[in-house]
């Protein structure tokens, strides 16, 4: 491969990276066109870079092409938010299963602990330590499964779930409730359950599932 291939490489990942995050944090709202002039030029690129990193967010479920409208941003309906989450629910348990002989006793009590440090800040109004803590929590699982397609999937997914998480309502509630859901399903890791663990990861996301589509609908 020649370094002019993988200098455009790096560059679509670095458009892709760029306008994931402008759309996952809202910063480009559901339904904006995608001006491909204007964003060619705010970032100084040509156009066969930003149309291949338009491709990977398309493929991401992030964008849309429109025949003779044009490219936007996806607007998000209930049957995508259904999808996304009984995909994510079965990747997740999964995970779960393989990722039991390769997490450590210590390592779950360390994160369970990071999960009581999280519910102070809950108490204290501050949710931002949750909403790390929470992808935090959701990824390790994933990564200690070492299935490589499972951890493609779900990085796949990743993007769409932080991105309806932003869009969704807030409200204490919610933050406290996951909260507590994580360390019933850390207990049970650690008390080596695993179908336990599993069965209350599927309740956590079903729950989470339809707090969402009550936002969407």
């Amino acid at each position: 491969m020649s370094k002019a291939q993988l200098d455009t490489r790096n560059l679509n990942q670095k458009i892709y990276s760029y306008l994931r995050d402008k759309i996952v944090h809202n910063d480009l709202k559901p339904g904006t066109r995608i001006d491909y002039n204007d964003i060619a030029n705010e970032l100084g690129v040509s156009k066969t870079p930003l149309r291949d990193a338009l491709q990977l967010l398309q493929q991401d479920g992030l964008i849309e092409v429109k025949s003779r409208s044009g490219t936007f941003v996806s607007t998000p309906n209930q049957k995508d938010i259904e999808e996304i989450f009984e995909v994510r629910k079965a990747l997740e348990r999964q995970a779960i299963k393989l990722a039991m002989p390769n997490i450590s006793h210590q390592y779950l009590e360390t994160i369970y602990a990071t999960a009581l440090d999280v519910d102070k800040e809950i108490i204290k109004g501050d949710y931002q330590s949750f909403f790390q803590f929470d992808r935090h929590f959701h990824k390790s699982l994933v990564l200690h499964s070492k299935n490589g397609r499972l951890i493609k999937m779900m990085e796949s997914l990743e993007a769409q779930i932080t991105w309806i998480g932003v869009m969704v309502a807030k409200t204490p509630e919610r933050p406290r409730r996951a909260n507590e859901k994580h360390k019933d399903i850390l207990n049970a890791l650690i008390k080596m359950n695993i179908s336990i663990a599993q069965d209350l990861m599927d309740e956590h996301i079903e729950e989470v599932k339809q707090m969402t589509l009550k936002d969407f609908i």
